[in-house]
């Protein structure tokens, strides 16, 4: 599975200032078929340690087991904070 983008991206109004929601939808490759969409909603909250961590949910079916493609995306969305675009 590879990442191409994170489209629609909509962060939500959460009155917490250590964590933020977010929805979009994550359009991917696999080694079989090319530019799938689907929806996922995502959150990133600072834990007391000052680290992030990050929960995804997946809202439309995968076709790619679950827990490789969840590892995937927490990469793509732990660099695209690290590069402050999900501010």
């Amino acid at each position: 599975m590879q990442i191409i983008e994170i489209k629609n991206l909509v962060k939500k109004d959460v009155p917490l200032h250590y964590r933020n929601e977010f929805s979009g939808s994550v359009v991917y490759n696999t080694v079989q078929k090319k530019n799938l969409e689907k929806r996922i909603e995502f959150t990133l909250e600072k834990n007391a340690l000052g680290s992030i961590d990050i929960d995804i949910k997946i809202l439309d079916d995968l076709d790619y087991p679950l827990i490789p493609a969840l590892k995937t995306i927490k990469t793509y969305l732990f660099d695209l904070n690290d590069k402050g675009k999900l501010l």
